[in-house]
């Protein structure tokens, strides 16, 4: 395959920040996979009639640098329900990782109807497709890809540049891991099939891009044309090649059927929030909630919007959702929206109209009132800016930007301030690795923990931050010697919501205003086999540690002084008053 070219590179490198989960370098080789290869039986006789085709498979964007081919196959005169082999699959992995982490590699091993991929530090998995099972001795060990962090990286920076200067953050020796079971995906429960004839192993497109690649940021989506793979979820880069093909009136039995199947499956594996909705399966779910009969229907429109409903309206967590309609599709599906999304538009309204009375045009990041500093942003964004070569107040919508200046502005020698608040009340989320940088501002060393209820992985990341940027890592790095506030809202969601989370727990920062918007789980984007995106709750969940136990922060972070109207929240020369108030001055 040609090289993607660096502007895709950092695109997936950026989106790695919320959803790519890293890994962690094995010292010595594990055990064999749970059914090593000896025992294999025989080849079976297949008698699929096979036809491929080689497309163009699209990288990111429309660019010719970001396009190749791809063999796909259809089987026994199916044309709408691709296939790749599984060498295609071992060869689009490498292509992929290695742009972030060089030393990634697969090798391949076959034996009869099994085939096993075996990454550079050891982790295996093997598809079986006589029995239709895809086994990982360790699946977060091996979707991981940065030797230098956790098994699960919720930071995505390894702490150090390619001369071995230390860079914005540092681990600490505290942070700790603890593998997860081996797993065992099913397809074939789902009547989902992967088969092996002639020495080849077959498996759907859609399911590679399901188990594998929506780990790397990426999904897949096939138009009958092209195969086209974009980046977080975002279709607008080829989006005019992407709906050129015109819809058919119909989806055929057999896409209807694998897309209802690939989607219960895909949602059984990897949704994140299963237990707390109560839901075993989502084949049942779909059943009792008057969406199943819709998903199957051959009327495309009918189906899209019944994938609509199930993310926005039944789900109902705010990371779930339908971003794009599929190709299929004549017109975007009506949103209907569930109680919390419905509520999420009213406050967002409130607090915003509340704001613009005192700010109407721009709320500054940086503030002072007083003795007290705010320090404002409606979102944690990660730009991957130098700031040992460039000027900090020259990226003030980088959050890690504003944080260099507004950390230089409350230290400065003169400076009068004595309180910090980060206002967050209408911080809806983003990325960790920013979110990770603010809580080592304020803490000095920040904790973030991960758990993977598919595996029962946990992870918890100790980190320290170079703040005034001697790429040292001490008690000058910090703003513990001063009057620590957080202000959140209903608003405060995801990333929005972490921080706060953490901050409280730290016992040094006080939470004013609100009870938070929750969101515990890290974003997964995925797309359905006829060409739908959508995200949802994703199976890492970020959560909170006290005395050793882990315990997902979904429902938000109460505060420790109640702010009752919207206004409070921003009449800041009162709000000073008030913060003064409260510490007795």
């Amino acid at each position: 395959m040609k090289r993607i070219n660096s502007r895709i590179a950092s695109l997936l490198l950026a989106g790695s920040l919320l959803l790519l989960p890293a890994w962690c370098q094995a010292e010595e080789a594990p055990p064999p996979a749970p059914e090593t290869m000896e025992s294999v039986a025989p080849e079976a006789e297949y008698a699929h009639v096979i036809e491929k085709k080689t497309m163009p498979i699209h990288f990111g964007d429309m660019e010719e640098a970001d396009k190749d081919d791809i063999d796909l196959f259809f089987i026994d005169g199916v044309a709408d329900v691709p296939y790749i082999s599984v060498e295609t699959a071992r060869n689009l992995l490498v292509y992929i990782a290695r742009l972030t982490a060089p030393g990634y590699d697969l090798t391949m091993e076959k034996a009869g109807e099994r085939v096993t991929l075996r990454r550079e530090t050891h982790y295996p998995v093997t598809f079986d497709c006589r029995a239709d099972t895809i086994t990982f001795w360790d699946f977060d060990a091996f979707i991981s890809q940065n030797p230098k962090a956790t098994l699960m990286d919720a930071i995505g920076i390894s702490g150090f540049n390619d001369n071995g200067e230390a860079e914005l953050f540092q681990r600490s020796d505290t942070s700790f891991e603890r593998y997860g079971d081996a797993i065992t995906f099913r397809p074939g429960d789902y009547g989902i099939d992967m088969f092996c004839q002639d020495g080849t192993h077959y498996l759907p497109l859609q399911l590679f891009s399901d188990i594998f690649l929506s780990f790397y940021n990426l999904n897949t989506l096939f138009n009958g044309e092209a195969v086209f793979v974009p980046v977080s979820g975002n279709v607008e880069p080829f989006e005019e090649a992407y709906y050129r093909v015109p819809p058919p009136e119909e989806r055929s039995e057999a896409l209807a059927s694998f897309t209802y199947n690939e989607i219960c499956f895909a949602l059984d594996a990897l949704y994140g929030l299963k237990e707390q909705h109560n839901i075993r399966k989502f084949d049942t779910m779909l059943l009792q909630s008057g969406l199943k009969a819709p998903l199957l229907s051959l009327d495309p429109q009918e189906a899209g919007q019944a994938l609509s409903d199930l993310t926005f309206m039944y789900l109902d967590d705010q990371h779930s959702g339908l971003l794009h309609r599929s190709y299929r599709m004549k017109e975007e599906p009506k949103r209907r929206l569930g109680t919390s999304f419905r509520q999420s538009r009213v406050d967002r309204k409130r607090y915003a109209d509340a704001r613009k009375k005192y700010y109407p045009d721009v709320v500054p990041g940086y503030e002072e009132v007083g003795n007290t500093a705010y320090i404002t942003f409606d979102s944690f964004v990660y730009e991957g800016i130098d700031y040992y070569t460039e000027k900090a107040e020259d990226h003030l919508t980088d959050t890690m930007g504003l944080m260099i200046h507004a950390f230089s502005r409350i230290t400065r020698p003169g400076s009068p301030v004595e309180n910090v608040v980060l206002d967050l009340s209408n911080n809806t989320g983003g990325t960790s690795t920013s979110a990770a940088y603010t809580i080592g501002m304020f803490l000095g060393e920040g904790s973030i923990s991960l758990a993977n209820p598919l595996t029962g992985a946990l992870v918890t990341q100790d980190y320290k931050t170079d703040l005034n940027l001697d790429r040292k890592f001490d008690e000058r790095d910090n703003l513990l010697k001063y009057n620590l506030f957080c202000l959140t809202s209903p608003n405060s969601f995801s990333c929005g919501n972490l921080v706060p989370s953490v901050l409280k727990n730290s016992h040094r920062v006080t939470i004013l205003g609100q009870t938070s918007g929750g969101g515990a789980c890290i974003v997964q984007h995925m797309t359905s086999a006829d060409g739908c995106v959508f995200c949802l709750s994703g199976p890492y969940r970020m959560s909170y540690t006290k005395n050793g136990s882990f315990y997902d922060i979904d429902r938000g972070v109460t505060p420790d002084f109640v702010l009752p109207s919207p206004e409070q929240f921003y009449n800041r020369k009162q709000l000073t008053k008030t913060i003064n108030g409260l510490l007795g001055k």
